[in-house]
């Protein structure tokens, strides 16, 4: 049976998953700010991890995907979803401190250009998938736009992603470990 994880789970917890979130008004199973590290969670202790709309709210991403690395076992799928940058509210929110773009995520993932930097010593993970707008693939005639924008990412965020924004970016990453 596999072990999942859901950081930031509000109200909404995903069923069957061990839910952690710092506000002490909501039903988490471990109340715990995800800035405060290490977290009461054991290495290797999860298949996947659940971080929805919440990593825009941390101090330090580099050492909260270390943590995640840490929690996660070899293989494990970390799914996130995070506002794009060209969204209504990706700065609205007085408590997010950052947006992000299509390669935010590629500082930890070998073999990307923006990895050479080497922000960190451990979180390593492979892109499973990423897309602008929506979690899921659309068939093309549903919506070309988003189709075409997923198919040219770099153009679309550096060209037009202002003409047409969207609201989120998602990911799934897989976690390797040696």
């Amino acid at each position: 049976m596999q072990r999942v994880l859901e950081i930031g789970c509000g109200f909404e917890k995903t069923p069957g998953a061990v839910s952690l979130d710092v506000n002490p008004r909501v039903p988490a199973d471990i109340h715990h700010d995800l800035d405060a590290f290490p977290y009461p969670i054991a290495d290797d202790a999860f298949d996947r991890i659940i971080a929805r709309n919440v990593l825009e709210h941390v101090a330090d991403l580099i050492r909260v995907m270390e943590e995640l690395h840490r929690v996660a076992r070899s293989g494990a799928h970390l799914w996130i979803s995070v506002p794009h940058f060209s969204g209504r509210d990706a700065h609205t929110d007085p408590t997010h401190r950052r947006s992000f773009g299509i390669r935010s995520f590629d500082y930890f993932i070998p073999g990307t250009e923006l990895f050479t930097y080497q922000y960190s010593g451990v979180a390593r993970f492979r892109l499973i998938s990423r897309r602008i707008g929506t979690e899921t693939p659309k068939a093309w005639w549903r919506n070309p736009l988003l189709h075409w924008l997923n198919r040219h990412p770099d153009v679309y965020e550096t060209r037009f992603a202002y003409l047409y924004p969207q609201a989120t970016v998602y990911f799934v990453l897989e976690a390797l470990k040696p």
